[in-house]
C-alpha cells in the first residue's frame, strides 16, 4: 500500500489529484496540505510513503520544502509550466506530474514509484535540487527549525549564526535559538548562495550580521555580530573570510 500525502495551495487541484489517487488500487491518502509549512508538519507527523508536492506555492515553494526536510520521502513534483523542472526531472529519471493531471499519468507515476524508492532515487533528488538552484538562481528564502515539536519558519535575515553544541545543531537569532535537523555541513550546502560563511568546523555565520572582524592569536580572528556575540574564526577559514569581506 502506497501511503500518499498531497500538497497543493490550489484546492481544486488538490481535490482533483486526491480523487485520481483514490481511484487507484494500493493507494491510501494519509493527508493533505495547502502550503509548505503544513507540508513539513504533515510529513513529520504522518511519515508518508510518497508526497505529491506542488512546486509553485506562496511563502515556501516545493523545492524549499524538500531542502528543509531531514529525511525526505519519495517526492513527486506537480507543475503547470516550470520548464526548468521538466529538464531536471527528465535528466535524472525522476517523476513529475504536469497539470492538469491525467489519470494515465498518475498510473505511470505509481508504477515508477514502486521501483524507484531506493538510494538511487535520493541521489537523483539531490541532483535535481542542485540543478534547479543553478537554473533558477533562486536561493533558499526560509529555513525550517524546531521549537519542541513545533516547526518554525525563519527568514534568513533573522538568523545570526548556526552552531553545533553537544552534537546538536542550533540556529541562533537575536533572542532565541532553535534546533535544526541538519548537520553543519548540510546547512552550509543549503545556504551556500544565501550569504552564510563557515568560520570554523562547527559554525556558520550570516555575513549580513557580521559587524567587526578582529585579529586574534596566531593568524586567527574573531567576528563580532550585530547583537554583540563573539565567535572564533579558525586559521584555515580566516583567509576565505577576509577575502569574502574584501579585506
Amino acid at each position: 500500500m502506497i501511503r500518499a500525502l498531497v500538497v497543493d495551495d490550489e484546492e481544486l487541484a488538490r481535490v482533483h489529484l486526491i480523487r485520481l489517487l483514490r481511484g487507484e488500487p494500493d493507494v491510501e491518502i494519509v493527508g493533505e496540505a495547502s502550503n509548505g509549512m503544513e507540508a513539513l508538519e504533515a510529513i513529520q507527523e504522518l511519515s508518508p510513503g510518497v508526497v505529491f508536492l506542488d512546486i509553485e506555492m506562496p511563502g515556501m515553494n516545493g523545492f524549499e520544502v524538500v531542502k528543509n526536510l531531514y529525511q525526505a520521502p519519495p517526492i513527486v513534483f506537480a507543475t503547470a509550466y516550470d520548464e526548468f523542472a521538466l529538464k531536471a526531472f527528465e535528466a535524472n529519471a525522476l517523476d513529475y506530474l504536469l497539470k492538469p493531471v491525467q489519470p494515465q499519468r498518475v498510473r505511470r507515476t505509481l508504477a515508477r514509484l514502486k521501483q524507484s524508492a531506493g538510494p538511487e532515487y535520493h541521489d537523483a533528488m539531490r541532483e535535481v535540487l542542485s540543478l534547479m538552484d543553478r537554473e533558477r538562481g533562486t536561493p533558499l528564502s526560509k529555513l525550517a527549525v524546531h521549537r519542541g515539536k513545533r516547526i518554525i519558519l525563519l527568514g534568513l535575515h533573522e538568523i545570526l549564526h548556526i552552531t553545533i553544541e553537544d552534537k546538536l545543531v542550533f540556529v541562533h537569532t537575536d533572542k532565541e535559538r532553535f534546533l535544526i535537523e541538519k548537520t553543519v555541513s548540510e546547512a552550509e550546502e543549503m545556504l551556500a548562495n544565501s550569504g552564510f560563511r563557515r568560520i570554523n568546523r562547527g559554525t556558520l555565520v550570516n555575513m549580513e550580521h557580521v559587524r567587526e572582524l578582529v585579529p586574534w592569536f596566531s593568524g586567527t580572528y574573531q567576528v563580532k555580530l550585530t547583537n554583540g556575540t563573539e565567535l572564533d574564526v579558525s586559521r584555515d577559514r580566516a583567509r576565505q573570510l577576509t577575502q569574502a569581506m574584501g579585506v
